[in-house]
């Protein structure tokens, strides 16, 4: 009887692990033997000053955050090159006070970004017209800075799905 339990569940075991299931989030698509990578400013084709700065900061740094490979400054010396565009940045108002004044926003950014192979040419990952977008409140019509902050969340957000994306081949 013992032997017959024994059985049952190794079959079981057996069978769990052949059914294809697996974790997600543990995949890494890069190539093994990539060791550096160049990320330079992204290229800003909008008129919201810095948004570039924002955006670069915050893909290098997860970068850094999840993957082994290291940072360097040029393209030259880097076995991966992240190339970005930021197309477009819009902030719309979305809803108004009694008197008129808008008081809820939204701010919409748009990007293209490319991870090639330097030693090979490879295109390992293209995204075109990835969107992200945050809302935020004004009441003393401190616009400007409640923007910035909005900007700042943003690019926080596209770093994480674009590391993500990148690393597990969405």
């Amino acid at each position: 009887m013992r032997r017959l339990a024994a059985a049952v569940t190794l079959l079981a075991a057996l069978l769990a692990a052949a059914c294809g299931y697996r974790l997600s989030g543990r995949v890494n698509t890069l190539p093994a033997d990539a060791a550096t990578l160049a990320v330079p400013a992204f290229a800003n084709g909008t008129t919201r000053a810095q948004a570039e700065q924002f955006v670069t900061f915050a893909v290098r740094e997860e970068f850094l955050r999840r993957t082994r490979l290291r940072l360097v400054e040029s393209a030259a010396d880097a076995d991966l090159l992240l190339e970005g565009t930021i197309v477009a940045l819009r902030t719309t108002p979305l809803s108004y006070s009694q008197a008129g004044a808008a008081n809820l926003y939204e701010v919409r950014l748009t990007l293209d970004v490319s991870l090639i192979d330097t030693r090979s040419g490879e295109r390992l990952f293209q995204g075109e017209a990835l969107a992200f977008r945050d809302t935020y409140e004004t009441e003393s019509g401190d616009f400007f800075s409640q923007e910035t902050a909005s900007l700042d969340r943003i690019a926080e957000k596209f770093a994480a799905s674009l590391v993500t994306s990148i690393l597990e081949n969405f």
